[in-house]
């Protein structure tokens, strides 16, 4: 075991060294991943094009339309993780099975085999959700959806989404550049199912019992530093009172916030708690085995060049709310660019949602960017 810890510390502090001489916005100049990128989204794309469908016919719609907006619309960052509402793109309940097939293969080209499985187990509670939720959301496993901002290309800028309740992700590809994987965000409700024939599963299990091992791990002079004072302040604004006053929700959302605030956590979310140069090592070593955790959900080719881009000596981790399970409580891992949060507060504690996110790189508005600054350079 101690090989382990010692073989992971050394890992990360390798690639955090590399680094130094590294962008401080991570991207993944990976082109084998953007090429199977672009061949699947075509191929989803191209499976749309031509004769409509006999529904799209009858339902006065069209599938490519769904499917294709342009890289600058602007519903690019409107980026949305709560119950069904109106989204960009495609949704599953318009796509034919041969339309699905295509979709799972876009999906498979960048998450790991680990994020494919949180991924279709957050969307199988669904099911669960619209037998037993009294929340008056509708629910259903086909309100997930797939958009392609900007057509699928070898040369030019492009992004795609999936998205639905409890799922958001953005990627940005610039061929020749590389690309990006963020804002990532997932959740699950309930975080452990009590009942039915899914009782006993927790999707998220890792992200919040490997934090609570991490906290148990720390020193009294240690947790008093690394916990924050409860924020009731912010859960007032949405008119939300909880136990140990933990933050309702995240602080690097947009929900129920305006559009020009949806950016105000770059500036205002700093990093608090204790700091990773302020840990032991054989803690330094469970908090590098949570960030894990966080990177695999997608490709290794991914989570190496994030784990690369951390400054360690500037990762803090801040704790909120109780540390017994079903006890409402929030942790975020924050250093320069990087910020994961994790929200464990609704539904009394068994309500998860996460986030990670890039300051710089969401979005991949630092990417495309230079891209653009590349591009008009030359002309």
């Amino acid at each position: 075991m101690i090989r382990v810890l010692l073989v992971l510390i050394t890992t990360f502090v390798t690639l955090s060294a590399v680094a130094k001489d590294a962008p401080a916005v991570p991207v993944v100049k990976d082109p084998a991943l953007i090429k199977s990128m672009a061949v699947a989204a075509k191929a989803l794309l191209e499976s749309v094009r031509g004769e409509p469908e006999f529904a799209e016919r009858l339902r006065n719609y069209s599938m490519e339309d769904k499917l294709l907006v342009t890289l600058n619309d602007g519903r690019r960052q409107q980026w949305q993780y709560w119950p069904p509402t109106e989204r960009s793109g495609l949704s599953i309940d318009l796509m034919l099975p041969k339309h699905r097939a295509l979709m799972h293969e876009l999906l498979w080209t960048i998450l790991s085999a680990e994020g494919y499985h949180k991924l279709l187990n957050i969307m199988q509670l669904e099911n669960y959700l619209q037998a037993t939720s009294n929340s008056g959301f509708p629910r259903g496993i086909e309100d997930y959806s797939v958009t392609l901002f900007g057509e699928p290309s070898d040369t030019l800028p492009w992004a795609w989404r999936f998205e639905g309740h409890h799922v958001s992700m953005s990627f940005t590809i610039v061929p020749g550049y590389g690309f990006t994987v963020t804002p990532t965000f997932l959740g699950t409700d309930p975080a452990d199912v009590p009942a039915g024939p899914l009782s006993g599963i927790r999707v998220l299990r890792q992200e919040e019992d490997l934090a609570r091992q991490f906290m148990n791990s720390l020193s009294e002079a240690q947790r008093k530093v690394a916990t924050l004072p409860g924020d009731p302040e912010f859960n007032a604004k949405a008119g939300f009172k909880y136990a140990y006053d933990a933050p309702w929700d995240l602080y690097a959302s947009n929900i129920l916030k305006d559009r020009q605030q949806w950016d105000d956590w770059k500036t205002e979310l700093k990093p608090m708690g204790i700091a990773f140069t302020a840990m032991t090592g054989s803690q330094q070593a469970a908090l590098l085995v949570l960030l894990d955790e966080v990177f695999s959900t997608y490709r290794p080719e991914v989570a190496s060049t994030y784990k690369s881009s951390l400054d360690l000596d500037v990762i803090k981790f801040a704790w909120i709310g109780g540390l017994k399970k079903n006890e409402p409580h929030y942790y975020r891992i924050q250093g320069s660019d990087f910020l994961f949060e994790y929200d464990n507060v609704q539904g009394n504690g068994n309500h998860v949602h996460e986030v990670w996110r890039s300051k710089a790189g969401d979005f991949g508005d630092d990417l495309l960017a230079k891209h653009y600054l590349t591009e008009h350079a030359k002309q």
